[in-house]
């Protein structure tokens, strides 16, 4: 049971292991968007989320209390990270991996992608790692699926695009209108 940040540390990897288990480690984490609940009730339409359900049986009643607002699995765990831990090392660090091993698979989207892109970048700067925008544009060019079309639209851009032009913004424009050409039934 998450009590304090004396024992946050252990209660986070205890948390992360049963989501797993669970299979809605995904919900949790904001990446998965699809809701995985638990066995809805004979004769009834309704279901109960359970990642939310699993984190809130996993803190003392005390921080229920505080966290009773946050009504998904994805705002209980990050209200719940921003009450314990100020910038740790360890969590700094996971989201710049989930960042650099963002791969984007051309089923869905690529505006779905880019928002979670987005949001990487979002968390790290509420932690104080600014990430540059050039090095962003490299992440999402690194990121499209390494086809024969998205890789010659990768090689077009780093080599047309000036350097003092290569911003995210530029190639998230660009790479919005490419998906449309490759797949027009998506705009």
């Amino acid at each position: 049971t998450l009590i304090s940040p004396s024992n946050f540390q252990i209660w986070k990897l205890w948390i992360t292991a049963k989501l797993w288990r669970e299979k809605v480690l995904g919900v949790a984490l904001g990446t998965d968007t699809c809701l995985i609940t638990s066995l809805s009730i004979p004769g009834t339409t309704i279901t109960v989320p359970r990642a939310h359900g699993i984190i809130q049986d996993s803190i003392s009643d005390a921080l229920l209390l505080k966290t009773e607002m946050h009504t998904t699995s994805k705002d209980l765990l990050d209200a719940l990270l921003s009450i314990h831990q100020v910038s740790s090392l360890a969590f700094t660090f996971y989201i710049f991996q989930q960042l650099f091993n963002s791969a984007w698979s051309g089923g869905s989207a690529i505006s779905e992608h880019i928002v979670s892109l987005c949001t990487l970048k979002a968390r790290l700067a509420g932690m104080k790692f600014m990430i540059d925008t050039r090095l962003l544009a490299f992440v999402l060019l690194n990121s499209l699926p390494k086809t024969p079309e998205w890789n010659m639209f990768t090689s077009s851009i780093i080599n047309t695009v000036k350097d003092s032009k290569l911003t995210f913004d530029a190639v998230e424009t660009r790479i919005t209108s490419e998906e449309v050409h490759l797949n027009p039934s998506r705009s």
